[in-house]
C-alpha cells in the first residue's frame, strides 16, 4: 500500500495537511490511535470544549450587565448535564465531520498506532499494516504532565484530559498553574459559581516571556475582582483526603480544603515509541523532535509539525507547520515557519493576544522601540457593549517603522490581533497602519489609533517614548 504522504496523526495539524496535500494532488493517508481521537487533543479535550465552557462563561458575566441594557433578569439555574450534552454534540459533529469529508475525498484513516520502521514506512500496530510512502509528516500530539507528588487520578486530581468527565459542578476547586490552562480554567468555574483557588509558583500569571506584564496584571486584577483567590510565589507541598474534602498544604502555610484539584501545569510532546530512536531522528533535551524552517527532521524525506516540535502548543501553529510541510514537499521555497508571526492568545477573564516581540524583548535584541498604547476605555463601540476594558499597545521599530509586535487585551482580542499579523506578513509599517480607514464604531479603531500615537505623536498614555 504506497502513497505519496503518511500522516501519523490526525489532530489539527495532521488533517489540515492531508486536506492541504489533497488539494494540491497529492495521495494522501493518515494514522490515528482510534476513530474517538480524531481530531487529536484541540478538538476532543482542548480547545474547543474549554472554549464552549468559556463562552457560557462569558454569557454569565453578560447576563450580569443586562439591567445596564433596560433588561430586569430574574435568575438563572445552572445544568451541567445540558453543558456537557451540548458541549460534546459539537465536538462529536466535527469529529464526525472530519470523517466524512475524508471519506469523500478518498483520503484513508488507519486506525492504530503509527510507528516509523523506515525511512518511508510506517507500521500501524493493532491491525498489522505497513503502509508506504515517499514522505512521512508526523504530527502526533502531545500529553498531559503532572508536577511533584500531585498525579491525577481522575477522581479527587485531575488533568485537562480528565476534567471532561465531571458530571456536577465542584463547589470549590485549585487550580494548580496559572498559565494559558489554569486562567481559563479559574474563568469558568469561577462565572459556574466555585469558589477558585489559583497557584502559580513563578510572580505573575502568565509567566511566559511573549506575554506583557502589563496583561498579567490586568488580569489578576480582573479575576479577583471576579472572586478568585489568587496566590503567586506558591505551590502545593501535600494533600490528603479528609471527611470535608481535600485538604492541601501550600508553600506560603495555608492549609485550605477543596472539592477537587486541576492541574494546568503544560503538557509533553508524544514522541516515544513511534520510531524516532530507531531511524535516529534528532530530539532535543526536553524530547521535542529538532526540525528545520520547512519542518523537515534529520532525515530529508520525514517532517514534524505541531505540538512535538516544540512548547508553543497551538493548533494553528500546528496547522501552519502541516502546511509549510507539504508546501516544501512540493518544491515551494518561500513558505517558512516563523514562530514571530505565530499568535498567542488566551481565553479568560478577557482575551489576551499577542504576535512579536514584547517592548523589553525589542529593547534586549537592540532596537529602538516607540510603543503605541490605546485604551478600550473611550472606545464607543467597546463602551455600547459593556466591555470598555483593556488596551492595543503596538510595538514599533523608530527607525525603520516595522511592526514589532502587538499585544491586545480586551473584547475580541483574538480576532482583532489578525489584522496584525497579516500586517507583519507582509512587511507592511507603521505609516500604513496609521493611513488605513477603519469604521466608526468599531473597536478596531484602536489599531489605527495605536499606529497613529507611534507615527503622528502621542495624545494618549504611551508608556514611554
Amino acid at each position: 500500500m504506497k502513497f505519496d504522504l503518511v500522516i501519523v496523526g490526525a489532530g489539527s495539524g495532521g488533517y489540515e495537511a492531508a486536506l492541504y496535500a489533497h488539494r494540491r494532488g497529492m495521495k494522501v493517508a493518515l494514522i490515528e490511535l482510534s476513530p474517538e481521537s480524531v481530531g487529536g487533543n484541540c478538538l476532543n479535550r482542548g480547545c474547543i470544549p474549554s472554549k464552549y465552557m468559556r463562552h457560557g462563561a462569558y454569557l454569565i458575566e453578560k447576563f450580569q450587565k443586562m439591567p445596564s441594557y433596560g433588561i430586569i433578569p430574574h435568575g438563572f439555574d445552572l445544568d451541567m448535564q445540558k453543558l456537557k450534552e451540548n458541549r460534546e454534540r459539537v465536538i462529536l459533529t466535527i469529529r464526525e465531520s472530519f470523517k466524512k469529508f475524508a471519506n469523500q475525498l478518498k483520503v484513508p484513516i488507519f486506525y492504530g498506532r503509527g510507528i516509523l520502521k523506515d525511512e518511508e514506512t510506517v507500521y500501524v500496530e493493532g491491525q498489522d499494516l505497513k503502509v508506504k510512502a515517499d514522505f512521512i509528516l508526523l504530527a502526533t500530539g502531545s500529553s498531559t504532565v503532572s508536577v511533584g507528588g500531585i498525579v491525577p487520578d481522575g477522581k479527587h486530581i485531575y488533568d485537562t484530559d480528565q476534567i471532561w468527565d465531571l458530571d456536577r459542578f465542584p463547589k470549590s476547586v485549585l487550580i494548580v498553574g496559572g498559565g494559558a490552562v489554569g486562567v481559563e480554567f479559574a474563568y469558568i468555574f469561577r462565572m459556574y459559581g466555585c469558589e477558585v483557588l489559583l497557584v502559580e509558583i513563578k510572580d505573575r500569571l502568565l509567566p511566559s516571556d511573549d506575554i506583557p506584564e502589563e496583561s498579567s496584571r490586568y488580569l489578576a486584577r480582573k479575576l479577583k475582582k471576579l472572586g478568585v483567590d489568587v496566590k503567586l510565589k506558591t505551590s502545593v507541598e501535600s494533600w490528603e483526603k479528609t471527611e470535608e474534602g481535600l485538604k492541601v498544604r501550600l508553600s506560603d502555610g495555608s492549609e485550605p480544603t477543596v472539592d477537587i484539584i486541576l492541574l494546568g501545569v503544560g503538557r509533553k510532546p508524544n514522541t516515544d515509541g513511534i520510531g524516532l530512536e530507531h531511524l535516529n531522528i534528532k530530539r532535543d533535551h526536553r524530547g521535542f523532535v529538532v526540525v528545520n524552517e520547512f519542518c523537515q527532521t534529520s532525515i530529508k524525506n520525514i517532517y514534524a509539525c505541531g505540538d512535538i516540535t516544540s512548547p508553543l502548543m497551538l493548533a494553528h501553529k500546528a496547522m501552519y507547520e502541516g502546511r509549510v510541510a507539504v508546501s516544501h514537499i512540493l518544491g515551494d521555497k518561500d513558505i517558512r515557519k516563523d514562530d514571530r508571526l505565530m499568535p498567542k492568545i488566551i481565553y479568560s477573564a478577557y482575551e489576551i493576544a499577542s504576535i512579536g516581540l514584547t517592548e523589553e524583548q525589542a529593547e534586549e535584541m537592540g532596537y529602538d522601540v516607540k510603543v503605541g498604547v490605546v485604551s478600550f476605555v473611550s472606545n464607543p463601540k467597546a463602551m455600547d457593549d459593556g466591555e470598555n476594558e483593556g488596551f492595543v499597545r503596538l510595538v514599533i521599530d523608530k527607525k525603520s517603522g516595522d511592526l514589532l509586535g502587538c499585544h491586545i487585551l480586551g473584547p475580541h482580542a483574538g480576532e482583532l490581533i489578525h489584522q496584525i499579523v497579516h500586517l507583519m506578513k507582509a512587511d507592511l509599517k507603521v505609516d500604513f497602519v496609521s493611513k488605513s480607514v477603519y469604521s466608526h464604531p468599531s473597536l478596531s479603531e484602536a489599531i489605527g489609533q495605536s499606529a497613529a500615537e507611534v507615527y503622528w505623536g502621542s495624545l494618549t498614555w504611551a508608556k514611554r517614548h
